[in-house]
Order: structure tokens, then C-alpha cells, then sequence
């Protein structure tokens, strides 16, 4: 069997319905659950005893693990067996050291942002963090803009300018989490450094990927692949240079229950769900799951973790609501040669 069967066995399964669409709700309920429930989980799993938490840098070490065994699985699924699959890793890996040597830089970067991300969530209640983590649309927008040259629509200006004004009115009256004896200790002013230093780090790899590595010739799960190994290599060492003793003291696994382990294979996975979303999705239902999930987090935390929004809170995710479906629905569109002529026959006339 190989991925291009997948399509067919698809349309047996659900009739008339073709696999294009089939993927495209699959993903985008996918993406919405997963956005939804990740911060959530990932507050519970940080919200406890300290002697109970696991240790943040074994987790980022085995997201990468995993990702590294679901990605070579499906690639193995794919060659249609393990020796074409170490053909092709070889291949990846040596035939071009300049471009392994460029996917070191968003390894670390990716090590970095998941170590922050629980920097985060240890420090802020997961609809605050859904709600600031948006800015990444701001900071990828500006990157785009100033490295690629990519052109922005006036409304996708605005709409940046009130995901700004929106983000900044959620921090209005903001009450930090209250403390629990014997817990984690909370410091929301780190928790949103934090997550600020992801959107900028999440833009820059995005960027960086889009212009160095563009035009490479190594497929989407390949890559994945490549990505992984340098992950494990660079957050192994970084989780023995500052943990080790930690590690030698409680052991490998502390806290690793059965949250975690859902918590830390779906962070692993995650990114398979978004490469089904941009590859069959639009931009508008992509919006309004971004747009689901900070609902969703917000009334998981009024539920679970006795947060109560303020009406600045309340007001700040309306607007930051609007901005991504303003900024999404409305993208710059290059005009056409008879249309830049007609716009210069109307400076004349007006001159």
C-alpha cells in the first residue's frame, strides 16, 4: 500500500463524497480540536505539584522522538520498504551538506519554541495564551513584508493593527492565576514574554524555510524527517546540559501519566494535522478554526480552571476574532496590466 491509495480507499469509504473534501473537514475538525485542547492539556499537565511535573526539556526531547517514528513509518509506508527508506535518508542527509546544514537553524529554533510554549502555559491560563499566540499572524505578516517583499492589502493592514489593539485589551485587568500552595510558581509577565518570544521565533522559521529552503528538492515527510534527527540530536544535549541531575535524581519519565503521553504525542503529531489543512483547506476555514479553538480554550478554562474573563477580556478576543478573519479573507490580489493602465489614465485626468 502507498499514500497514493489513500484517495481511492477514501471514496469507498464515505460514497460520494471525494477525498479532497473528505480531508478538507477532516482537517479543519482536527486542527480546531487540537488547537482547542492543546493549551488546555498543557495547563494541566503544568498546573500541579511541582514534584509532579514532568521535566519540560525530556518532553520536547521526546516530541522529537516521536515525530522522528511517525514520519520515517510513513515514508517507509510509502517507499514500500525500509531499505529504499534509508536509500532516500541517505540521500537527504549527504548528497547536499549546504542544505543539511540549513536545517539546523529551524531545529533549534523549533526546540526553543517548545520549550517556551510550557514556559507559557506554566504561567498563563490557556485563553490568555490562545489569544496572545495570534500575534504570530502580526509578526509573520511584518517578516514576510521586510525579507520576501510580500505585498499586504489595506485591509490585512488593519486587520493587523486591530489584532494588536485586541491582543493588548485582553492584558487590560488582567488577574494572574491565583497561586496553589506546593504548585508551580506563576509569573504571568514571564508567561507572556514567553509566548511573544515564540510568535516572533514561529515567524522567523517560517520565513527562514520559505526563502533558504524553497527550492528543495527533498519531499514534506522527508524533511519532517530531517527536522526530527537534528531535534533529537540538539534537545538531547540540551536536556542532559540542564537536566541531568534532575533527570539522575527522579528519573527519566517523572510526571509522564497518560495526559502527558496524549499531550505530548498530539504536540508531536500536531504538525501532520496542519500540512492536511494547507494542503486542502482554504484560508477562510482555517481562520475560523484559529477563530473555534480560542472560544473553545476560553470556555475549557472558565470550566476547568476557574478563569473569569472581564469584559476587556471579553471584548479583546471579539476583536481579535475579526482581525484574523479580516486578515485571512481579504489578501493582497496584484492588479492586472489593463487595470494599472486604467488607474494611470486616472491620475491624468485628475492632474
Amino acid at each position: 500500500m502507498t499514500l497514493d491509495s489513500f484517495p481511492s480507499k477514501i471514496n469507498k469509504f464515505f460514497g460520494n463524497y471525494d477525498a479532497a473534501t473528505v480531508y478538507k473537514y477532516l482537517g479543519i475538525a482536527l486542527l480546531t480540536l487540537q488547537q482547542t485542547s492543546m493549551p488546555l492539556m498543557g495547563r494541566a499537565a503544568r498546573y500541579r505539584e511541582e514534584s509532579e511535573v514532568f521535566i519540560t526539556t525530556v518532553n520536547v526531547f521526546m516530541m522529537d522522538v516521536i515525530k522522528l517514528v511517525v514520519c520515517s513509518t510513513i515514508l517507509i509506508v510509502s517507499e514500500g520498504s525500509i531499505e529504499k527508506y534509508v536509500t532516500a535518508l541517505k540521500s537527504a542527509l549527504f548528497d547536499d551538506y549546504v542544505e543539511t546544514v540549513k536545517i539546523w537553524v529551524p531545529a533549534i529554533i523549533y526546540i526553543l519554541q517548545n520549550n517556551l510554549y510550557y514556559v507559557a502555559l506554566t504561567n498563563l491560563e490557556p485563553s490568555t495564551f490562545c489569544v496572545i499566540h495570534q500575534l504570530k499572524i502580526f509578526t509573520t505578516a511584518i517578516l514576510l513584508k521586510v525579507v520576501l517583499g510580500k505585498q499586504l492589502s489595506s485591509t490585512q493592514w488593519v486587520a493587523l493593527v486591530l489584532l494588536v489593539v485586541g491582543v493588548s485589551n485582553t492584558q487590560l485587568q488582567y488577574e494572574p492565576p491565583k497561586q496553589i500552595e506546593g504548585y508551580v510558581e506563576q509569573d504571568p509577565v514571564v508567561g507572556t514574554i514567553a509566548v511573544v518570544t515564540m510568535c516572533f521565533t514561529s515567524a522567523f522559521a517560517g520565513v527562514y524555510m520559505e526563502k533558504v529552503l524553497k527550492q528543495s528538492t527533498v519531499n514534506v515527510w522527508m524533511q519532517n524527517v530531517r527536522l526530527a534527527i537534528f531535534g533529537v540530536v540538539f534537545s538531547g544535549v540540551s536536556m542532559l546540559y540542564s537536566d541531568y541531575e534532575t533527570i539522575k535524581e527522579d528519573g527519566f519519565f517523572r510526571g509522564f501519566d497518560g495526559l502527558v503521553w496524549i499531550l505530548t504525542t498530539t504536540n508531536a503529531v500536531g504538525g501532520l494535522t496542519i500540512a492536511v489543512v494547507i494542503k486542502y483547506a482554504d484560508n477562510i476555514l482555517k481562520a475560523y478554526a484559529q477563530s473555534a479553538a480560542i472560544l473553545g480554550a476560553a470556555i475549557g478554562s472558565w470550566l476547568l480552571f476557574d478563569f473569569e474573563p472581564n469584559l476587556a477580556f471579553l471584548a479583546g478576543v471579539i476583536v481579535v476574532i475579526v482581525s484574523i478573519v479580516l486578515y485571512t479573507k481579504y489578501p493582497y490580489q496584484a492588479k492586472s496590466a489593463p487595470e494599472k493602465v486604467a488607474q494611470k489614465l486616472i491620475r491624468v485626468v485628475r492632474i
